[in-house]
């Protein structure tokens, strides 16, 4: 039984390949804050997707220690990317063992890893009692918050109840009636980001008539509850309750559906898997089971009707699950019908059973659908706003005899009877809001006048009318009139085409006005191509179809108006970029007559008029948005060069230049983490030193290719890196450092070595700074069993401080990384010469891997290395891709090791790698011969197994795409090991 988690793992593993090999780049985000967990302690992930589909789920999973699949979830975030999964309980005998966690998240291509460790410790929840005392501090401070906030008496009596319930309500009721954003700040920082998303979707729904204001209210309300049960200690309920908040978000349109195809193989395996390891559903034990028989004998495909209706019916009764919480009359009818429907689901024996009652679960599904649609009625209805008034006048006798009819009915065939009513009450609402609403948008776009006219007629015969049926006529027009909208304008892809050319015509003239108006335009073009591809609302499609028109319109004025750029008009724009750069030309000459003599200033301002004479060029190629930005960028390194050679100068004996200035910067840095060493060096950093010599020649290597990006990183890591390891450490004494950054505090806590405890014996802390000066220091004591704990204000300026404690004879220490965050802007220059340090330190490093001694005996590649370092202090991009290129052809031809007693070779072209070779065999039999595909990185990525014949050759044919790069294929044969390298452009 042991082994069936881990084949389960593996099976998931195998079932996802798109998501395990992804190369794309990172588009998931979480609140990583993943430390040390305790047995059984409540785990949540909440998090944010960039790019949302409207089909792609997001699949998380957990692996514990020992590779064993602890966790599948299947989630659907919200329209704006936020999620946040089920609460995740770290017990049992398979996600309750010690240890280090991973966590993936996969969503389409994109992919998310993490990991967080539990511990031996075993979590216990607070007790009925503590609760109780925790909520009631927590409603008594939430009174005194509010009271500050509002400069009020505080809204609560200081008698608060003995009733968790009482004091659930109390506080819910003060976040409802006091709500502001100041509010949120006080909520703990691990679930605060899940809240406001939450609460801030919530709102964008009331604000575009999705939801009804009693509905927002209600969903808040749950929100509210989530936060007071995360502050009391109940993590599990409050997760659930935000979770539920969250389905009832993304369930605002339950009706949307894409278009279905036959599912494949390894989607109906996975459906298996998620179906297997849900909780909280109807499904029953023997249910499960067969589910699971299912997937282990393989026969999904058989079973992808049944299973598409089983999850239908799961959906349909989380729904109701949902509503069934509503505080409403109107669903008091489905409330009960539910409830009585729900425990005979979860006693079905099988899923033949269970899909028995789907249409019972449809009709509560559709009569709880027909309700929230009624619920945009109620509202308008309710609603004083002159506007509406005669509207409301003209559906208020329907809507009151609904009103009566739904209160004394007896059973849900009463909501589904009343469907056409509550149809046309939302229709008559509905169009009225698209006419304004197009009306409104076509005026602030300036759209032909004649077609807001006739729009406006519309609306007023909508206002005058004296019948339903009168109204539901005018919406057959108003489509009309939306549909030869449609004919009239040019398709998406056209429209499409016709910017993106505009575009390129306005960036070259750098004609920032109509650049402005085509950027607006694609945004337009682009949401209009996701809407094809979803199921969006009618009044999304009004708008959007508004907008393209104005799209389709504007297209002809702005390309009159790019084609009317004639000499006079380049010529303004050309003659303000030549003569700023005619004014950097003068100053470097004035510049020359005092400062001629100062280090390589001469050098620096010959590169520099070569970069002018760049602009000029870019000018001469008709190219003024480039020539533009040139110029900009040399004016700001005009003024730091020479702001430099004025305040020191001879501080650098090479000269000044933008990137010297940085290195000279980031160096500064590098020294200060050396002085550091030297000045708190102990016995215990020898192991390390090494590791952190290597770090720092990394560093240094990244500043003098002027690779500054990768050096904030490189010098973020080495700070790191002294922090954990150039501690001194004491058998007596064990404490740790945390920061509070609310409150801008520094937490001490730890537990000395005693032998006697009745007294308390003083401790001394004196916090240095990297040069070993003083910057402060704190005298306490501990309790009399050794344990301590203290705070104080902490420093914000960057930097590494070593806090060392001294107890008796005994002195430890901790140090503290503030890290620094670089305020140093990048061109796309400099990020495009980041790319190529990045090959090239690839390049490098792979060379010296498996090219061994001929790597640096080859003069060659001394020689290469160099040209392209150079290239890098010089900022020649072409310079330094040339001789990149040049360096993978040396290390195809010169480093591939070669050997009598066994051959490879490599030969890639069309996405197919052609492996050939032989071995030298004394006897004539068949081996298995193993080889070995190395990317660029170093990375193994193939294992291929082969066969030779009996004379010792092999061949064999690879049909696959390799990423870009160079390639290294090995063979090992008993001692021998040869290889051979290929390039992949």
């Amino acid at each position: 039984m042991g082994k069936i988690p881990v084949i389960l793992s593996l099976i998931v593993i195998l079932l996802m390949p798109v998501y395990a090999s992804a190369q794309s780049p990172d588009r998931i985000t979480i609140l990583d804050d993943f430390g040390s967990y305790s047995r059984g302690e409540p785990l949540f992930i909440y998090g944010q997707i960039a790019s949302i589909t409207d089909d792609s789920f997001l699949i998380m999973q957990i692996f514990n220690p020992e590779g064993d699949l602890c966790q599948i979830q299947q989630l659907m975030p919200l329209s704006n990317g936020v999620f946040i999964t089920d609460v995740i309980p770290l017990k049992g005998r398979i996600c309750g063992l010690s240890g280090e966690y991973e966590i993936k998240l996969f969503y389409g291509d994109y992919s998310k890893s993490t990991t967080f460790t539990v511990s031996s410790s075993v979590f216990s929840e607070p007790n009925n009692e503590e609760k109780l005392s925790l909520a009631q501090n927590l409603v008594k401070d939430q009174g005194l918050l509010i009271g500050t906030l509002f400069d009020i008496p505080s809204p609560i009596s200081n008698q608060t109840s003995n009733d968790l319930s009482d004091l659930e309500t109390t506080y819910v009721d003060l976040w409802s009636e006091f709500f502001v954003n100041d509010l949120i700040l006080e909520v703990d920082p691990l679930i605060r980001s899940a809240i406001s998303s939450s609460l801030d979707s919530v709102q964008k729904l009331f604000d575009d008539d999705k939801i009804s204001f009693e509905l927002t209210k209600s969903i808040d309300r749950t929100i509210y509850s989530a936060i007071f049960y995360y502050h009391i200690g109940d993590k599990t309920k409050a997760i659930d309750l935000l979770t539920d908040a969250f389905v009832d978000i993304r369930n605002v349109n339950p009706e949307k559906a894409t278009n279905q195809r036959t599912p494949t193989f390894d989607e109906l395996e996975e459906t298996l898997l998620n179906l297997m390891t849900k909780s909280d559903t109807v499904m029953s034990k023997p249910v499960k089971n067969e589910v699971g028989f299912i997937f282990a004998r393989g026969t999904a495909p058989i079973y992808s009707e049944e299973l598409n209706e089983l999850i239908d019916i799961l959906s349909k009764s989380r729904y109701l699950d949902v509503v069934s919480r509503k505080e409403s009359d109107l669903y008091r009818l489905i409330q009960n019908d539910w409830e009585l429907l729900k425990p005979s689901l979860m006693e079905k024996e099988s899923i033949e059973d269970l899909l028995d009652s789907k249409t019972r679960v449809s009709e509560l599904h559709q009569a709880a659908i027909l309700l929230r649609e009624l619920d945009t009625v109620e509202r308008f209805i309710s609603s004083d706003s002159e506007e509406n008034s005669e509207l409301a006048n003209l559906i208020m006798p329907d809507w009151e005899d609904l009103e009566t009819d739904l209160a004394l009915a007896t059973s849900v065939q009463s909501i589904l009877d009343s469907e056409y009513v509550i149809k046309q009450m939302v229709q008559i609402i509905d169009i009225s809001s698209r006419i304004n609403k197009s009306v409104e948008i076509s005026q602030s776009s300036g759209i032909d006048s004649s077609l807001v006219s006739d729009w406006k007629l519309l609306l007023e015969r909508v206002e005058t009318a004296k019948s339903p049926d009168e109204i539901l006529d005018i919406v057959s027009e108003f489509d009309q009139s939306m549909t030869e909208l449609r004919e009239k304008r040019n398709p998406l892809i056209v429209l499409e085409f016709q910017y993106k050319a505009m575009k390129e015509k306005a960036e070259l003239h750098a004609d920032y006005e109509n650049l402005f108006l085509i950027d607006n335009a694609l945004k337009i073009l682009d949401t209009a191509k996701q809407m094809e591809s979803g199921n969006p609302s009618i009044t999304r499609i009004d708008r959007i179809e508004v907008l393209l028109t104005w799209v389709s319109e504007k297209a002809p004025q702005i390309k009159s108006d790019l084609d009317s750029y004639d000499k006079d008009a380049f010529k303004v724009r050309a003659s303000d970029i030549l003569q700023r750069a005619k004014s950097l030309e003068n100053l470097v000459e004035l510049s020359l007559t005092k400062n001629r003599f100062l280090p390589n200033y001469i050098q620096f301002t010959e590169k520099f008029n070569e970069k002018i004479d760049d602009v000029r060029d870019l000018v001469i190629k008709n190219d003024l948005d480039q020539a533009d930005t040139l110029v900009r960028e040399l004016f700001g390194e005009w003024t730091d060069v020479s702001q430099a050679y004025a305040n020191d100068p001879l501080g650098s004996d090479v000269g000044y230049t933008a990137d010297e200035i940085k290195r000279i910067e980031f160096r500064k840095k590098l020294n200060t983490f050396s002085n550091m060493v030297s000045t708190f060096y102990n016995s215990e950093f020898s192991a390390y030193v090494d590791e952190y010599d290597q770090m720092m020649t990394d560093a240094n290597e990244l500043i003098d290719i002027a690779n500054f990006v990768d050096a904030e990183s490189k010098i973020s890591e080495i700070g790191d890196y002294l922090s954990e390891y150039l501690v001194l450490k004491s058998p007596k004494i064990i404490y740790d450092i945390s920061f509070d950054a609310e409150k801008d505090i520094w937490i001490l806590k730890g537990a000395t070595e005693k032998s006697i405890f009745d007294r308390r014996e003083n401790l001394y802390v004196t916090v240095f700074n990297m040069d070993g000066s003083t910057h402060s220091s704190l005298k306490f004591t501990d309790t009399k069993q050794g344990d301590f704990f203290t705070q104080w204000v902490a420093p914000t300026d960057p930097g590494l401080y070593v806090v060392m404690l001294q107890y008796q004879d005994s002195k430890a220490t901790q140090i503290v990384h503030v890290e620094e965050e670089f305020d140093f802007e990048y061109s796309e220059t400099d990020l495009n010469m980041v790319e190529l340090a990045r090959e090239f330190e690839e390049l490098e490093s792979f060379a010296e891997k498996f090219g061994g001694d001929d790597f640096a005996s080859n003069s060659r590649f001394s020689s290469v290395i160099n040209e392209i370092k150079s290239g890098f202090t010089d900022k020649n991009a072409q310079s330094v891709d040339e001789n990149i290129d040049e360096l993978k052809m040396i290390i195809e031809r010169y480093l591939p090791i070669r050997s009598r007693t066994a051959v490879i070779e490599a030969s890639y072209d069309n996405d197919k790698l052609i492996i050939s070779g032989a071995v030298q065999k004394t006897i004539a039999f068949r081996e298995d011969i193993f080889v070995d595909i190395f990317d660029q990185r170093g990375n193994l990525i193939e294992e291929i197994p082969l066969k030779d014949n009996s004379s010792g050759l092999f061949s064999e044919v690879i049909s696959k795409p390799f990423d870009s790069g160079l390639h290294v294929i090995q063979l090992e044969y008993h001692d021998t090991r040869v290889t051979d390298f290929f390039n992949v452009k």
